[in-house]
């Protein structure tokens, strides 16, 4: 278990928090396969946090006014994001402990991998993390509610491909724990787009804690997890035969 003390980092100095807070953060480790760069099939382990606020601050975001929430954010090109969606510790927080929740009361069928279509290079997709909802809750509203947190995660995750196209940025869901399949370009593992919240009805009427983001974390020097798709969301490679299959 480890601990990670945070302060005035998720806001890149535009309005501090009121003080540091601290998370204690329980590992858990899964191995899953990739092709790397250079076209090589590899297997990688990816650590997932589960988190626990030691100390319960407020917010100075708490205080703004309703007018404020027009407020986009340094290098922010989309439309304004919820109060309750911005890039801060306190909603990240909350939106990593629903999804644990989620997942571990519904499993994967509640869960959807995240990929980010990189808008430099359009055949390439970057997964970014994972969405759950609850059941009365589609993947298309889980994610169109927390479009703008998910959008800045995927953004300082690739902050070169990535970064400067924040807040236009296409999303793109996949059945949850698909990362293997999509590994070997399997070909009944499709990319669904999503669209944001003033494009998906009723969207904005579900309740955060109705759905969770847990963000991809890069170990040193770590490629990251990507695919390249056609665009219908399918592999745009052959399927990769498995070396052990007779």
């Amino acid at each position: 278990m480890t601990k990670v003390a945070v302060k005035n980092v998720f806001l890149f100095g535009l309005l501090p928090l009121a003080a540091a807070f601290t998370f204690t953060l329980k590992p858990t480790t899964t191995t899953s396969a990739c092709s790397n760069s250079n076209g090589k099939f590899v297997n990688y382990q990816r650590t997932y946090f589960s988190s626990r606020r030691s100390t319960l601050l407020k917010d100075k975001w708490d205080d703004l006014d309703d007018e404020d929430d027009e407020f986009r954010g340094f290098g922010y090109n989309g439309p304004p994001i919820p109060k309750d969606m911005r890039y801060i510790g306190f909603n990240v927080e909350r939106q990593n402990k629903s999804f644990a929740a989620i997942r571990a009361a519904g499993g994967v069928e509640l869960t959807n991998d995240i990929f980010i279509r990189d808008p430099f290079k359009p055949s390439l997709f970057w997964f970014v993390g994972k969405v759950a909802r609850i059941s009365d809750v589609p993947v298309e509203k889980a994610v169109a509610r927390q479009y703008g947190l998910i959008e800045e995660h995927a953004a300082r995750l690739r902050p070169a491909e990535l970064y400067p196209k924040n807040g236009e940025l296409d999303i793109y869901s996949a059945p949850g724990d698909s990362e293997m399949d999509v590994a070997y370009n399997r070909a009944h593992v499709r990319f669904i787009k999503m669209e944001r919240s003033d494009a998906v009805e009723g969207a904005l009427e579900v309740k955060n804690v109705m759905v969770g983001f847990q963000g991809e974390l890069y170990d040193d020097g770590e490629d990251g997890f990507r695919s390249e798709r056609t665009e219908e969301g399918l592999p745009l490679n052959p399927e990769i035969q498995d070396s052990g299959a007779e």
